[in-house]
């Protein structure tokens, strides 16, 4: 029987016990049920991951017994990046949670010329929280470790004065999903460019990026890259191009 994952916001000892309170607890005693003797995992989202057995349960608290580490085998080597338009919310939820579980580092949500709306101060703040409980469900389902880095940039300027403080290697690929694209693919660009450990993707929203848009993308490195002859939803195409990147760079092709 699979192992129960828990994410949890203390820190863990490498020895010893820790208590388990809110939602982990209530889902641990009223929705699972499980009992003393019962083995889970728990991980903090930052690549810490422990092995527990359920000591004592009740009274809205859950003891867990540490008892060894865990590693992380579902963490792509690849260091992917998703900058995506402000779309409906459901929508960008959804993209979120597929994110999380393809292997994406990173999620940056911004506001296009086409996005009905921006994100600033406290609805910022509210929908950070909201992409962060996601993200945590998502984690604790595929069986990674690293709950991925999130924020909410002004616009797609903003995404691109940011680059190189987020870039590792000193050679990033960039690679904007583009319907009016150059007629090139992602498997042409990976013909390119058959060895990268960076990949940044950007994606529009439901209306698509402006010609102003994907003119300063393409002259600051971005390669445009069209998804086929069909016209995706936005969940979709992100969907698509992520994975095809962790099939060609990444570790689905492994």
């Amino acid at each position: 029987m699979t192992r129960k994952r828990f994410f949890v916001e203390s820190a863990v000892p490498g020895e010893g016990t820790i208590d388990l309170g809110g939602d982990a607890a209530h889902h641990i005693e009223h929705v699972l049920r499980l009992r003393a003797g019962e083995e889970v995992e728990l991980i903090d989202g930052v690549g810490g991951g422990w092995l527990g057995a359920i000591v004592e349960t009740g009274t809205g608290t859950v003891r867990v017994r540490i008892t060894g580490r865990l590693d992380a085998p579902a963490e792509s080597s690849l260091n992917l990046s998703l900058a995506l338009a402000f779309s409906r919310a459901d929508r960008m939820d959804l993209v979120l949670r597929q994110a999380t579980e393809i292997g994406v580092n990173r999620f940056i949500a911004f506001r296009s010329r086409r996005s009905q709306y921006g994100l600033t101060g406290r609805p910022a703040g509210k929908r950070l929280e909201r992409w962060q409980r996601i993200a945590r469900e998502a984690v604790c389902q595929c069986g990674r470790l690293n709950v991925p880095e999130m924020v909410i940039l002004s616009d797609i300027r903003e995404v691109l004065a940011k680059l190189d403080q987020w870039e590792r290697s000193g050679n990033l690929l960039r690679i904007l999903a583009f319907e009016r694209g150059n007629g090139k693919g992602i498997v042409d660009l990976h013909r390119a460019f058959p060895r990268c450990m960076e990949v940044m993707v950007a994606v529009g929203p439901e209306g698509g990026w402006s010609s102003e848009e994907a003119e300063l993308l393409t002259r600051n490195g971005f390669h445009a890259v069209h998804l086929g002859p069909r016209i995706l939803r936005l969940e979709t195409a992100a969907a698509i191009v992520l994975s095809s990147v962790q099939l060609l760079w990444g570790d689905l092709g492994a």
